[in-house]
C-alpha cells in the first residue's frame, strides 16, 4: 500500500517539476488537434509578434512593431499561415495578401468585396 503511495508523490513530484515543459507540449498538442479537426477559434498560445515580422508580415500600414513597443502579451496574428500561402502563391506584398483573403471570406459570406453591399436579390437600399 505505501509502495503505490510512494511512487504517487513520485510521479507528482516529477510532474510539478516539469510543469512549464508540460504546459507546453500539450499547448502545442492542443494546437494541432484543432488545425487537425479545423477548428482555429480556440485562443492558443503559438506564435508571438516577432515571430509574425520575421516572416515578413507587417508593413508600413499594418505595423506590427508598435504592438512588441507596447510589450503585446497576445500570441501574434491569426490565420497567418492563409496569407503566407497566398504570398507565396500570388507573388503580392502582405497589404495584398491581408485585402485578398478579406475579399474571399466577403464573398463566401454573401458580400460584394467592391462595394460591400450585400448580394442577396432580396436586399433593399435606401
Amino acid at each position: 500500500m505505501f509502495i503505490y503511495l510512494f511512487f504517487l508523490l513520485f510521479v507528482l513530484s516529477i510532474c510539478w517539476y516539469f510543469r512549464r515543459s508540460l504546459a507546453t507540449v500539450a499547448s502545442r498538442l492542443a494546437n494541432r488537434t484543432n488545425k487537425f479537426i479545423g477548428y482555429h477559434l480556440l485562443p492558443t498560445n503559438e506564435g508571438s509578434f516577432e515571430e509574425d515580422i520575421e516572416d515578413g508580415l507587417t508593413s508600413s500600414n499594418f505595423d506590427l512593431n508598435s504592438n512588441l513597443n507596447e510589450e503585446d502579451s497576445r500570441a501574434g496574428l491569426k490565420d497567418k499561415e492563409e496569407i503566407l500561402r497566398i504570398m507565396k502563391r500570388q507573388n503580392v506584398s502582405f497589404d495584398e495578401a491581408r485585402l485578398i483573403r478579406q475579399q474571399k471570406i466577403l464573398q463566401k459570406n454573401g458580400v460584394d468585396p467592391v462595394t460591400g453591399l450585400p448580394l442577396d436579390p432580396k436586399f433593399v437600399q435606401f
